[in-house]
């Protein structure tokens, strides 16, 4: 018994290694090959709607079928390895793995499952999982969530408020808005400023709201353009949570050689990898 107890912790140890460490030879292979399978499953899947290769399209299905298959191992192995297999099952990139695999189900010829073809595209999102780069990058966005979220509840207060003004002084008057649901999507490419001119308000009250709505939507996607660009500058140019082996200062530039407090000459590497330090503070503490 205490012979397949080892045995299981070493299986289970090899497939952390192989999955998880990306610093490792397995764990950097087994990346590589899997974004090397992703980019030609993305050309396979371009080659298929082409009337130029439709001679060859019996191999492209076949080769997908062998690369759905083999997200499919990785994902049952990720889902034994992982400690807490619901929380991985509806995590993002976990959702990410499961439809890749279920978009496999596309290639039999039934109806139901046409649609899901449209679920392959999500197969370029798994290169996140083998990106430590933009993993790190993306997680940057999480110490400004309340900034997203007073942009996220105004664009919608706006949004519906605009869509809602529209139908009631269209409606009626314009044959373009039938519906709420073509006011609000003017609403929504007005605020966008994008400008198709397939929805232009007619009566004076419309014109009047809609040049309300274009300055409304400037602000609004200014308020987008200021975040993101907060993000870029923190990540790329802000302090990282890396402790001098010294005078165990914590704080320093993302590209600084030596601790700005004593002078002692810094681990480059470990800086690089170190945490983006919060804009702002944590339960009293920053960088927590």
């Amino acid at each position: 018994m205490t012979e397949q107890i080892k045995m299981k912790q070493k299986i289970h140890a090899v497939l952390i290694d192989l999955l998880e460490n990306h610093e490792s030879r397995a764990g950097r292979f087994f990346g590589h090959t899997l974004l090397f399978l992703i980019a030609l499953s993305t050309l396979s899947f371009a080659f298929e709607h082409s009337e130029f290769f439709q001679n060859y399209l019996y191999y492209f299905l076949l080769f997908d079928q062998v690369v759905i298959g083999f997200f499919a191992v990785e994902y049952v192995l990720r889902l034994f390895v992982s400690p807490q297999r619901w929380k991985f099952i509806f995590s993002p990139l976990g959702l990410v793995d499961l439809l890749v695999v279920v978009s496999g189900l596309s290639h039999f010829n039934l109806a139901f499952l046409r649609g899901l073809r449209l679920l392959r595209i999500l197969q370029l999102l798994k290169v996140l999982r083998y990106s430590d780069f933009l993993l790190n990058f993306l997680r940057s966005f999480s110490h400004y969530r309340h900034e997203f979220q007073i942009l996220g509840t105004s664009f919608v207060v706006v949004w519906i408020m605009s869509g809602l003004g529209a139908y009631l002084l269209e409606h009626g008057f314009n044959p373009a808005i039938f519906s709420l649901g073509d006011a609000l999507w003017w609403a929504l490419v007005t605020m966008a400023t994008v400008g198709y001119g397939d929805i232009v308000p007619v009566t004076g009250g419309g014109q009047i709201l809609a040049g309300a709505v274009i300055i409304l939507g400037v602000a609004t996607m200014s308020m987008l353009t200021a975040i993101v660009t907060r993000i870029f500058l923190d990540h790329f140019f802000g302090k990282r949570l890396h402790v001098c082996e010294f005078c165990h200062f914590p704080h320093h530039d993302h590209d600084a050689k030596f601790c700005k407090n004593c002078g002692n000459q810094l681990d480059v590497k470990k800086l690089d990898k170190a945490a983006i330090i919060a804009p702002v503070p944590v339960h009293g503490r920053v960088g927590k």
